[in-house]
């Protein structure tokens, strides 16, 4: 055998040799199960957050405005901001008790805290709402606890206490 002749025969064996390799370990193909799974994840969180979170911010959002109100009324209350306290409160409240006695009556009875204490409302496209809360008072150096109810309006924009089971309205 010639060299050329050579050559072409190791050139042959080359490729054989090639092609059993390549028929012993084939090329993977690409997993469309995991592509899918993750365009599922993706696409799942793009619906989450494109209609579920504003659906959701429009339904319990407004439960907690009441309680915003009361947490701030009550905060207003406990650090003697009287003023404050009395601008939380609705129109109507307002033209029965001026912020004289307001202030006069806050003093005689000082709120120290109160909470939610029946669970917060469902309210959806509401202007009126009711809280069950529970009244932590000092009065003439004594600590008691009493129970009542807190009403809120809507109005101006915004939640507005409106009456509460204390003297104080």
């Amino acid at each position: 055998m010639d060299e050329e002749a050579q050559a072409q025969q190791a050139l042959k064996e080359m490729f054989r040799r090639d092609r059993a390799e390549v028929a012993a370990h084939p090329p993977r193909k690409p997993r469309l199960r995991d592509s899918s799974r993750t365009l599922a994840w993706v696409v799942g969180i793009v619906v989450f957050v494109v209609v579920l979170l504003p659906v959701t911010f429009i339904v319990v959002y407004p439960r907690f405005g009441p309680v915003d109100t009361m947490n701030s009324f009550c905060q207003a209350e406990e650090d003697g901001e009287y003023a404050s306290a009395y601008a939380l409160l609705s129109k109507g409240a307002q033209q029965r008790v001026s912020l004289a006695d307001f202030t006069n009556e806050s003093r005689t009875v000082t709120l120290v805290s109160c909470s939610v204490s029946g669970g917060i409302p469902f309210i959806f496209n509401q202007t009126q709402a009711t809280l069950d809360v529970d009244y932590s008072l000092l009065s003439d150096g004594a600590g008691m606890t009493e129970n009542g109810t807190m009403s809120f309006v809507h109005e101006s924009g915004g939640w507005r206490v409106d009456s509460t089971s204390l003297v104080i309205i």
